[in-house]
């Protein structure tokens, strides 16, 4: 099976282009974690909790800062119409986040008593708009290089950004310097934005600056922030509203424990699922644009991820709590803990992500916002019904996962056949 597969892939061109990407982003993850056990130490649950709130809330609005344009970069035949998406995009996110920093001036004594800041965090506040910015613009890049098939660039930047958001932690957490979490994550995103630029201009990227070209170009694919921005919102809001609803309902030390336990589950959403994805799209769109049929790398791609899936999974569920009290230290117990639990909802969704961009490829955009929105709606619900306890909440939010994403796999199939029967 495995021997098959992986003649398959290497044939096709996605376990070459994979690999260098994968390969990058395990050692840009690998810094992190390497890391853990040092912040762990250096910095509390709720310093973590906090950490989280804000890198959360970046996360939320960089899914509209460029109202999804960066999706499309992959996808037309002429470079010049990707430079004039990119341009676009970038120009969005930069008049986005000036609306944003308006906001949070306007409303700073409300945003730091909802969600009980100190005065040593809450000058973040002022910045979370240039994040936004910052890595906004970076995917639009990051897109391109895909486009350019420079996986190996792509690598590159994610190995930056993390070397110096983890030097840059370590140090503030040495010299006691307050907030040095979310100064390390914006060192890092700042980093993570100049290779990103530089890199695209290598491969002959230029900012187009005049509007007449941009415009009908943004029109041409109106699609995107019709029908992907607002659900991308909401499924963003989704993926990281579980975090909120535990620092509401059970408090910023909870907080700490469950973003721990996010953090060594999305390990693997980050070293394969994500980068396959961008590898799978680029792969897809250029096989739509040739007319030739998908189903057969739809299903490779599928068992494959369900074979690397399974074993870690089952690693996590027997020994997550000893492991992450060794690791962590014994204050560390409950995130072990939530992980044995939430690690099933966990991998169907890293099986089922990066089969998801076969949609944008399909340009079929608005059935993935049905699903977008469907799933939102199951978590809000659980915003209202969290449970008496973190073990209630996070075994409803596996729940939760494991009947929509099994849902999201068959829509993913149902358009894949439709495709099929009409080229």
């Amino acid at each position: 099976m495995y021997t098959r597969l992986r003649t398959y892939f290497s044939n096709s061109g996605l376990l070459r282009n994979s690999a260098t990407l994968i390969v990058g982003t395990v050692l840009a993850q690998l810094i992190p974690i390497l890391f853990q056990p040092l912040l762990r130490r250096m910095f509390s649950a709720e310093e973590f909790g906090t950490a989280a709130l804000f890198i959360t809330a970046v996360g939320m609005l960089v899914a509209i800062a460029n109202l999804k344009y960066e999706s499309a970069i992959v996808l037309p035949k002429e470079d010049q119409t990707a430079h004039e998406l990119m341009s676009g995009g970038v120009l969005i996110s930069g008049l986005l986040s000036i609306v944003i920093w308006l906001l949070i001036f306007m409303n700073e004594g409300y945003l730091v008593q909802r969600f009980e800041l100190d005065h040593a965090a809450s000058w973040y506040l002022h910045l979370l708009p240039l994040s936004v910015f910052l890595v906004s613009s970076f995917q639009c890049f990051n897109y391109f290089l895909i486009r350019k098939k420079a996986f190996k660039d792509s690598a590159k930047n994610k190995v930056y950004r993390r070397s110096a958001e983890a030097l840059t932690q370590t140090s503030s957490g040495y010299l006691k310097v307050g907030s040095g979490l979310l100064l390390g994550n914006l060192i890092g995103d700042f980093v993570n934005f100049i290779g990103g630029y530089l890199q695209a201009t290598k491969k002959g990227f230029s900012f187009c600056f005049e509007l007449k070209k941009i415009l009908p170009t943004l029109k041409q694919y109106w699609q995107f922030p019709v029908y992907q921005a607002l659900p991308s919102l909401l499924n963003t809001i989704s993926l990281t509203l579980p975090v909120f609803i535990v620092n509401a309902a059970f408090g910023k030390a909870l907080t700490g424990q469950f973003d721990l336990s996010r953090l060594v589950l999305s390990l693997p959403m980050a070293l394969i699922s994500i980068a396959l994805s961008q590898v799978y799209l680029q792969h897809q769109s250029e096989k739509i644009r040739n007319k030739q049929e998908i189903k057969p790398d739809f299903k490779k791609v599928s068992q494959s991820l369900l074979l690397l899936s399974l074993p870690f999974a089952l690693i996590l569920f027997f020994l997550a709590t000893p492991v992450f009290s060794f690791l962590f230290g014994p204050q560390w117990r409950l995130a072990g803990e939530l992980t044995a639990v939430l690690i099933f909802g966990q991998t169907l969704k890293f099986m089922v992500s990066p089969l998801s961009s076969t949609l944008v490829a399909l340009q079929e955009v608005r059935y993935s916002a049905i699903w977008q929105i469907l799933y939102f709606l199951s978590i809000l619900w659980l915003y209202y019904n969290p449970g008496a306890s973190i073990q209630a909440f996070v075994l409803r939010y596996c729940l939760i996962d494991l009947v929509a994403y099994s849902l999201y796999f068959g829509l993913i199939y149902t358009r894949i056949q439709h495709y099929e029967k009409q080229r």
